[in-house]
C-alpha cells in the first residue's frame, strides 16, 4: 500500500510511504520504504485511487501547485519521474482520473500561475506531458464559482463528470457552489452544467465533492454537505440531478462528508459526523438503502480518504491530514465492515524515524493499494 505524506513541521521533504500488506509477511503492517520527493511543505493531497496499469502514479501537492509523477514499478525502489507545475495556462492541480486511452484527466483550481477561479481541465499523457487543456468557464456558472474539484470518467462512454467546489485557501473567503459539469472526455468539450436541487431535508446540495460510477454505470455525486445525487443523462438525453440520500453531518467543515468508494453493490462513504464509514446498498440506484455503519475509535478521527484493494476485500481509510491509516474489511455480501484484526492500530505516522531518516511525524491524505 502507498500513502502520500507531508512532513508535519514542514522542515524535511514530503514523501510517499510504502507499507507491506502481504498476509503472512514478517514485515506486515510496517513502512518498508519511503520516497522523499525533494520538496517541502507541498501539502500532499490527492493521488489516483486505483493503481495505474503502467505503474506511473500522479500525486498532488496542492498548496505548491505541484504534481509529482512517481514510478512505482519497483515499489521498494520507487522514483520521482517528474515534477509538474503549470499545465498550459492552468495551475493548482487537485484530482486525477484515467481516461480509456490511459492518459490522465486533471482538474485545476487556478490559472496563470495563481490560485483562483476560473479553473480548467488538462489531459496529460502517462509520462506527464500536456496533451491539451480547456477552461471550465461557461455561461451557466458565474466565473468566480468555476472551481473544477474532482472528477470521474465513465468507461467506454466518452464522458467525464466534473464537480465544481472550491478547495479553499487560508485567509480567503470560501465560495459555496452547487453545480456539476458533463464533459466529452476525448476532446475536453463541455456538454452541460447540472444544478443540484435542494433535498427538502436540509442543506445537502452545496459543494459537490466526489463523482463515482456505480457497477451498472450509474453516476452518483456526493457533496461535502453530505448529500448523494444520481446524475442521469450523462451519456445521452438531458443531464439532470436527483437527490437520493443524506448522510449525517455536512453542516461545518469539521463534519463534512468527503471521499466515497464503490465496492461491488455498495457505496461506502467517509462520515466524520459518526467518525466512521456508512455503506449503502445501491443495487437499486434510485433507492439506496443503508446496509451498515462502522464507528472508529476516537484516535482515528476525521475519516476523509478511502480507497479499495480490488484484489481483496480491503479498504484503506485516512484522516483529513491526520497521522494514521486504517485498514477496514467489508463483507461483499452484507456490507458489514470491520477493522482488520491483523492490524487493529492501523499504521502510525506520528513517529520520529522513517526509512529515509529521522524527519519526525507526518500528516497523510491520499492512499492506494498496489497491484
Amino acid at each position: 500500500m502507498f500513502v502520500w505524506a507531508g512532513d508535519k513541521d514542514k522542515v524535511e521533504s514530503d514523501f510517499l510511504a510504502v507499507i507491506d500488506l502481504r498476509p503472512g509477511s514478517a514485515s506486515y503492517g510496517d513502512v518498508v520504504a519511503t520516497l522523499p520527493i525533494g520538496a517541502t511543505g507541498t501539502m500532499p493531497h490527492h493521488v489516483e485511487y486505483e493503481f495505474p496499469t503502467d505503474g506511473m502514479l500522479f500525486a498532488d501537492g496542492f498548496t505548491a501547485g505541484l504534481t509529482t509523477l512517481i514510478d512505482l514499478n519497483d515499489p521498494l525502489r520507487s522514483q520521482v519521474a517528474a515534477h509538474l507545475s503549470g499545465m498550459g495556462k492552468f495551475a493548482f492541480p487537485h484530482s486525477y482520473a484515467r481516461l480509456d486511452n490511459g492518459n490522465v484527466l486533471v482538474t485545476l483550481q487556478g490559472h496563470d500561475g495563481k490560485y483562483g477561479a476560473p479553473g480548467g481541465l488538462a489531459e496529460l499523457s502517462s509520462d506527464g506531458k500536456v496533451v491539451h487543456t480547456a477552461s471550465a468557464k461557461s455561461s451557466a456558472t458565474p466565473e468566480e464559482l468555476v472551481w473544477p474539484y474532482s472528477l470521474a470518467v465513465v468507461p467506454g462512454k466518452d464522458r467525464g463528470v466534473v464537480t465544481l467546489a472550491e478547495m479553499g485557501w487560508p485567509g480567503e473567503d470560501y465560495k459555496t457552489t452547487s453545480q456539476v459539469q458533463i464533459w466529452a472526455a476525448s476532446d475536453l468539450k463541455m456538454l452541460a452544467t447540472v444544478d443540484l436541487p435542494q433535498s427538502g431535508l436540509g442543506v445537502h446540495h452545496t459543494d459537490p465533492a466526489k463523482p463515482r460510477v456505480l457497477a451498472d454505470g450509474t453516476v452518483y455525486v456526493g457533496t461535502f454537505s453530505c448529500g448523494v445525487y444520481r446524475i442521469d443523462g450523462v451519456s445521452e438525453g438531458t443531464p439532470m440531478a436527483t437527490f437520493v440520500h443524506a448522510f449525517p453531518g455536512g453542516t461545518t467543515m469539521h463534519n463534512a462528508c468527503a471521499v466515497p468508494v464503490v465496492v461491488g453493490k455498495y457505496y461506502v462513504q467517509t462520515v466524520p459526523e459518526t467518525n466512521g464509514l456508512i455503506a449503502l446498498d445501491v443495487s437499486d440506484p434510485n433507492k439506496p438503502i443503508e446496509a451498515f455503519r462502522i464507528k472508529f475509535d476516537e484516535k482515528f478521527s476525521m475519516p476523509h480518504w478511502i480507497a479499495a484493494d480490488r484484489k481483496s476485500d480491503r479498504l484503506v481509510v485516512t484522516g483529513n491530514d491526520m497521522s494514521w491509516a486504517l485498514i477496514v474489511k467489508p463483507d461483499p455480501a452484507t456490507g458489514v465492515m470491520k477493522v482488520d484484526k491483523t492490524l487493529p492500530d492501523g499504521v502510525n505516522f506520528d513517529r520520529v524515524s522513517w526509512p529515509h531518516g529521522d524527519s519526525g511525524p507526518a500528516r497523510v491524505h491520499g492512499a492506494l493499494f498496489g497491484k
